[in-house]
């Protein structure tokens, strides 16, 4: 993902444009959202977070134009990570959706994607979701999102990392084993 604006001299030798999707999928709590907060970072890119209450709207044509201009302004403050968390709610598979409302968002961030009303040269797009099987195929093809990557949950030594990180500086009990209570690996 990091790969093109590394070497953009050689996607653009292979005609690959700069830019794509990936989704990050996992049981809650695993860190996606951190991720690609970090994965924003990495690429020198504004982060932008995109939630079901800043498309969805009860209006007829409402959530279509959010999303337009969602990616609209993205696209004028380029290079930016989009990240839609719990993507699987904005881009339910079509065939499970029972209004059209609902399969004319999905078709708006089809369009949005693609890049067909603009450029989407480094515009990146980050989904998060625990349900990857519910999120259409049309929006996993290649071009959209083109990667999926499972987040499992941390190791008990991460664990037992993120937990002295979080306890830095406050006050604990004397002899506290935060090893005890990362637990055990899971699985």
């Amino acid at each position: 993902f990091l790969r093109p604006l590394r070497r953009p001299d050689l996607y653009r030798r292979f005609g690959k444009r700069i830019g794509g999707g990936l989704i990050l999928y996992g049981p809650p709590g695993c860190g996606k959202t951190y991720i690609a907060r970090a994965l924003a970072g990495e690429l020198g890119a504004r982060f932008v977070s995109i939630g079901l209450s800043d498309v969805l709207d009860m209006w007829l044509g409402e959530s279509e134009r959010r999303l337009h201009e969602l990616f609209e302004h993205a696209r004028r403050a380029a290079p930016t990570l989009i990240f839609f968390d719990e993507i699987d709610a904005l881009a339910q598979r079509r065939t499970h959706l029972k209004h059209s409302a609902g399969r004319t968002v999905v078709n708006q961030l089809l369009a949005e994607l693609d890049g067909v009303t603009g450029e989407n040269q480094s515009v990146f797009v980050l989904g998060a979701t625990n349900h990857p099987w519910d999120v259409d195929p049309a929006v996993r093809r290649p071009g959209r999102f083109d990667c999926m990557l499972f987040v499992p949950p941390p190791v008990a030594v991460a664990r037992e990392r993120i937990l002295s990180l979080h306890l830095a500086g406050r006050p604990t009990v004397t002899g506290f084993d935060l090893a005890a209570i990362a637990g055990p690996r899971y699985g």
